[in-house]
């Protein structure tokens, strides 16, 4: 499979995830939650979309036997694009990529055991925190149907984002062709 599927294939994913923090996002503030074109369509669905992209292009690298250190990095545009784009600091979406980003260290498989463990329970503890916080409203409790549902989308979207941010910390393939020019050699 060519650089440009896995680039595409990286888009949509993140674009289907960051369309569904979207609504995580509409039942947290509640009645509240506002859609706007510029927050919604200009920021969120762009800015998921680009990440899930540049994690698509770092499986691809990986894949083919090289890596690219700074791809480790694209998660944190999911904090800084909203800041920049809003000059406003919300540390909620910075602490979600770190949070990811920890998560993917744990099961990247590099690194000294014991911080990969510290990792895993840190991110563990943010799908713990997803159930337990207190929410908006009574409704969000983990004690009802609706509840449960916003507890197990926050956590699994979380674990998502983490399972794709090991992908660039992870070790890369030997088994692919080797990569010339941003090519694969053959190709």
């Amino acid at each position: 499979m060519g650089r440009s599927r896995f680039i595409v294939i990286g888009g949509v994913a993140g674009l289907a995830w960051a369309a569904s923090l979207r609504g995580f996002m509409a039942q947290l503030a509640g009645p509240d939650s506002t859609f706007t074109m510029a927050g919604t369509f200009g920021i969120i669905l762009p800015t998921g979309t680009v990440v899930g992209a540049l994690l698509g292009w770092a499986e691809y690298l990986r894949r083919s036997g090289h890596q690219h250190r700074s791809l480790i990095l694209a998660p944190l545009l999911i904090g800084l694009v909203p800041t920049l784009a809003t000059a406003t600091l919300d540390p909620a979406p910075i602490g979600l990529a770190l949070l990811a980003m920890a998560g993917g260290y744990a099961i990247s498989g590099r690194g000294p055991v014991g911080m990969r463990i510290l990792a895993g329970i840190v991110n563990l503890a943010g799908v713990v925190v997803t159930f337990l916080a207190p929410k908006p409203s009574a409704g969000l409790g983990y004690t009802t149907p609706q509840g449960l549902w916003f507890g197990t989308l926050g956590a699994s979207l979380g674990l998502v984002l983490a399972l794709a941010c090991a992908i660039p910390m992870c070790r890369p393939s030997i088994s692919g062709p080797p990569v010339t020019g941003g090519r694969v050699a053959g190709r």
